[in-house]
């Protein structure tokens, strides 16, 4: 996503404002009918207001001689009762006016992150979590920091003003009836002023939102020094220093380009503060000389001089005004992202065979390179994975082992070539449906902060309620002991964290990993991808764990990914990965009697494990 360019920013608040409007129908029609209809009446009851404190103040002097009961007394009162009618009614409905402003802009902010996590999780594959753009809309959504960017502000900032707008237009009309050129500039002034300091507030913001990457960088020099994970290197380096000192200068750099802007704000400000001033010379001096001259009546003179004291309560310059324009700035972009991700959804086209893959999965010709990479990581990839067989794909880092997996998952889309399962295009192929018939566990797996029961039960959620299948999960691992000696057996909570909860061990949540992965195959998965999970545990620690896993999932299609040669001796078929091209493939017999790389790679770390020392 590319910011917006000069011509587009004259632009920006208008759409900005118009998408926020437009959203409020969608949380609520009757609370936004009552928004409008206070925004009116909150716009209208203070004219009234002035309109009434105006004629009595000019009638004051004739209910004066004429005397208490008089029909000038009468008068007199009629237009109190009016002016403090529309005071107190001006109060009581201005508050109802702000609280449902609130709670709309709340609920306009939880609409757009549900909209956006939905968008967001809409796309098949997570290259656009890659992506600078989205990444820099999602650091606004969340809110990180002290960010002023929210849309719940400019609700709140446009209950505030609308009214005002509407107060200051009727002034201005009251004001044509003495003078129409003085009217009609005062109609024009506020309006013109009013955006000229929105563009200037949407420039900022722009410049908030253009450098979102930089803001990203310093809310995560933050969160390191206050986050417990990375606390132990901290202190151990001495790194909490350099941190405050990098986070500091960051910081120094935003508030310098912040007040460079803040100067050609205080420029604007300075012009329109003169042209408001000029404009207000020549009202009251006109207003004077029409007084003077008895071309107004003293009633009418008062009218017109409190309604050109209301135009003041309208501003441009507060931080309602900047909360309208630099609150709505982000609505258009999420929408935007919106449709952008929701026109990158791939048609579904055909249905795989419910026992597929009953024969195979074949990649060919397949070529993939990450988005923005200038070199692909895989050119030219033919591979056949036979149904039932165990796999084992080795080769050294950057040979291409876990994009492989990833295009197997739908992950990423190939850039060229195809993959078919038992002959049907996976291109064409709903993702969801797919992946219903895999089971994954990659080496950077997730340690979820949740119970020993969701850690598990989330490699098929719909089958969260079903104890007996959880524990035959679990068994296989080893872990059913480990489990039971928990605080709270599985509802214990994976976190030292959280009252109550506890950590494991690296070993520990290996296992639990991998009985969620086994706990998905018991949900129907075909397809069992390890993609190096133990490459943290020792050579001998994996080579363990990859002949216990074998074991159990004999007859189920396996695949495993690994750069130590030495640990998949076991499996089916063994093909060697170099430059994103499959150089060998065999059983390890037929690999070891090739004498070529696998030959090598094997013979050099066995000699190395033998050489290593038992603890």
């Amino acid at each position: 996503m590319t910011p917006p360019n000069a011509t587009d920013r004259r632009f920006e608040t208008g759409r900005a404002v118009l998408a926020v409007a437009r959203l409020l129908p969608q949380i609520s029609r009757p609370r936004t009918a009552l928004f409008i209809a206070t925004t009116v009446l909150v716009a209208a009851l203070p004219l009234a207001m002035t309109v009434a404190t105006g004629l009595l103040i000019g009638a004051v002097p004739a209910a004066a001689e004429a005397g208490p009961g008089s029909p000038e007394a009468r008068d007199a009162y009629l237009l109190l009762a009016a002016g403090v009618t529309a005071l107190l009614l001006g109060r009581l409905v201005d508050n109802v006016h702000r609280a449902n402003a609130v709670n709309l802009g709340r609920e306009l902010e939880l609409l757009l992150q549900d909209r956006l996590v939905a968008a967001v999780a809409r796309p098949a594959g997570i290259a656009h979590l890659e992506d600078d753009g989205v990444l820099a809309l999602l650091r606004i959504a969340r809110q990180l920091g002290a960010d002023f960017i929210r849309p719940e502000r400019a609700v709140r900032g446009l209950a505030a003003i609308a009214p005002e707008f509407l107060a200051a237009a009727g002034a201005s009309i009251v004001l044509c009836t003495f003078n129409l050129w003085i009217g009609l500039a005062w109609l024009v002034a506020w309006p013109a002023i009013f955006l000229a300091m929105q563009r200037e507030y949407t420039r900022v913001g722009l410049t908030a939102y253009m450098r979102s990457t930089e803001m990203r960088e310093s809310e995560y020099v933050r969160d390191l020094a206050m986050d417990a994970r990375p606390a132990k290197e901290i202190r151990v380096w001495g790194l909490m220093g350099w941190l405050l000192d990098r986070y500091d200068r960051q910081w120094a750099d935003r508030l310098d380009h912040s007040n460079r802007f803040q100067r050609m704000r205080v420029r604007t400000a300075v012009g329109v503060i003169g042209a408001l001033g000029a404009l207000t010379a020549a009202t009251g001096l006109l207003l004077a000389q029409a007084g003077l001259s008895g071309a107004v009546g003293f009633a009418a003179l008062s009218v017109y001089l409190v309604a050109m004291t209301g135009m003041f309560k309208f501003t441009a310059f507060d931080d309602v005004a900047a909360f309208l324009a630099l609150g709505s700035l982000p609505v258009p972009k999420v929408l935007a992202l919106e449709s952008e991700l929701a026109a990158d959804e791939r048609p579904v086209t055909t249905e795989l065979p419910a026992e597929a893959p009953a024969r195979s999965v074949r990649f060919e010709q397949v070529a993939f390179a990450y988005p923005g990479a200038s070199r692909p990581v895989i050119e030219g990839l033919d591979l056949e994975i036979e149904a039932g067989t165990s796999l084992a794909v080795v080769g050294h880092n950057g040979a291409g082992k876990t994009s492989l997996v990833k295009l197997l998952a739908g992950l990423y889309e190939p850039t060229g070539g195809r993959i078919t399962v038992d002959g049907t295009d996976l291109a064409g192929v709903d993702p969801a449906a797919w992946r219903t018939r895999l089971s994954a566990l990659f080496q950077d797996f997730t340690r979820y902060q949740l119970t020993v029961r969701d850690n598990i039960a989330l490699g098929a959620p719909h089958l969260a309620g079903d104890t007996d299948r959880i524990w035959k999960a679990c068994e296989p691992m080893g872990i059913r002991a480990l489990i039971d000696s928990l605080p709270n057996g599985l509802d214990t909570v994976l976190s030292s964290e959280y009252e109550g909860g506890t950590d494991l061990s690296g070993g520990q949540w290996q296992r639990i990993a991998l009985a969620r992965a086994l706990f998905a195959v018991q949900a129907g998965a075909k397809i069992l991808i390890l993609d190096e999970p133990a490459a943290a545990l020792d050579v001998r620690a994996e080579a363990e764990l990859y002949e216990q896993f074998l074991d159990i999932t004999a007859g189920l299609t396996t695949i495993v990914i690994s750069h130590r040669f030495s640990t998949v001796r076991r499996a089916d078929r063994i093909v060697v990965l170099d430059g994103g091209r499959v150089v060998e493939d065999g059983s390890h017999d037929e690999l070891m009697a090739l004498g070529a790389r696998y030959a090598e790679a094997f013979t050099l770390q066995a000699n190395r494990l033998a050489r290593t020392p038992h603890a």
